[in-house]
């Protein structure tokens, strides 16, 4: 792997996760548009799907606390509803317009986080299966593109669910959903496993992920998670649109 690819990998694995441990979201808006760029849209969202597994699994301990395991309960079958006709979808597509397809969803997640942090007045939705759709709606955007928590806030903001259950319950979904969307991909051949990277970045992405984890329990008390998200919204958006982009020239190359 060149060194500049290498690097952006790092950055990028530092800044999701520094996100994620402040506001409970953000690997994947980092991570899943840099990794299309330097993998393939293909492999970098399976990637992305297995940083994801990482990290949420690190910091779902540390927030394990306030992790609501009865909305978990129901999340978990819901996901399978959306996973397996994402792995299909992807398994279908040509890799240029899959590229197409990631950095139009990743933009369109993005539009979708912004609307929902504006959102004053939404009707409440009581009863906890109103959580299905969204879940399964979040399982095949994660899949697809390795984005789900933009679905999920939405439901989140309509249930009035408390910010700090709702980022601790989001990382037993991420690992949950991100597994499901890797077992998927192989099985169906979606993810061609000899295109996977080296096994040593695995390592390191790890140690990324443990520094980040460090670093945004310093600055848990200091940066604000609205301000944690509007960073990864504004660098996200940029490796959308480079993934948009070259999934262009590809298919019509």
């Amino acid at each position: 792997m060149p060194a500049a690819a290498l690097a952006l990998l790092v950055a990028a694995v530092l800044t999701g996760g520094t996100i994620q441990r402040l506001s409970g979201m953000g690997m994947g808006l980092m991570i899943s548009p840099v990794f299309a760029l330097i993998f393939g849209a293909a492999v970098g969202v399976t990637v992305a799907n297995a940083t994801t597994i990482l990290s949420a699994l690190i910091i779902g301990f540390v927030m394990r606390a306030g992790i609501d395991w009865r909305r978990f309960a129901i999340i978990a079958p819901s996901a399978l509803l959306g996973t397996i006709p994402g792995g299909l979808l992807v398994r279908e597509m040509d890799g240029g317009w899959l590229g197409v397809l990631v950095g139009a969803t990743i933009l369109a997640a993005l539009a979708l986080t912004l609307w929902a942090d504006r959102l004053t007045v939404l009707p409440e939705l009581r009863h906890r299966a109103w959580i299905i759709p969204f879940a399964a709606g979040g399982a095949f955007l994660n899949t697809v593109s390795g984005i789900s928590a933009p679905v999920l806030m939405i439901y989140a903001i309509a249930a009035r669910w408390d910010q700090r259950s709702f980022a601790a319950t989001l990382q037993p979904f991420f690992v949950w959903i991100s597994l499901l969307s890797v077992t998927v991909k192989i099985s169906v051949g979606a993810t061609p496993l000899n295109e996977l990277p080296d096994p040593w970045v695995l390592p390191l992405i790890l140690a990324a992920i443990l520094a980040a984890v460090a670093i945004g329990s310093r600055l848990a008390h200091r940066v604000s998670p609205q301000a944690a998200r509007r960073l990864a919204i504004a660098v996200a958006g940029l490796g959308a649109v480079s993934t948009l982009l070259r999934g262009l020239a590809d298919a019509l190359g």
